[in-house]
């Protein structure tokens, strides 16, 4: 992990995160490195449903179609995303 955040930092490439079952993890493990400031933009942990639905906005009916943890949904959350944060990579994690 740490030579991938010291590589996003020497091209001066921001991340951001929106994770479902990790619960914000994978954004804190990345904030324990020392180039941090330098990559790490923020996120979003949207566990429950509700955030996906009331946040990011994904209707509640794709998500019902798809399941809360499907691929689509996870895509869905990357791109609901970029409307709201500007990074140069985005990370979706749910849980399959």
């Amino acid at each position: 992990m740490n030579k991938c955040i010291k590589l996003l930092a020497k091209k001066k490439l921001s991340i951001t995160f929106l994770e479902s079952a990790s619960a914000g993890y994978l954004a804190y493990r990345f904030s324990q490195n020392k180039y941090s400031g330098d990559i790490l933009y923020g996120g979003l942990v949207c566990y429950d449903m509700g955030v996906k639905e009331n946040i990011l906005k994904i209707k509640p009916e794709f998500i019902k179609k798809y399941t809360p943890e499907s691929m689509e949904v996870t895509q869905e959350m990357v791109r609901k995303a970029k409307k709201m944060f500007y990074s140069d990579i985005y990370i979706a994690c749910t849980g399959l």
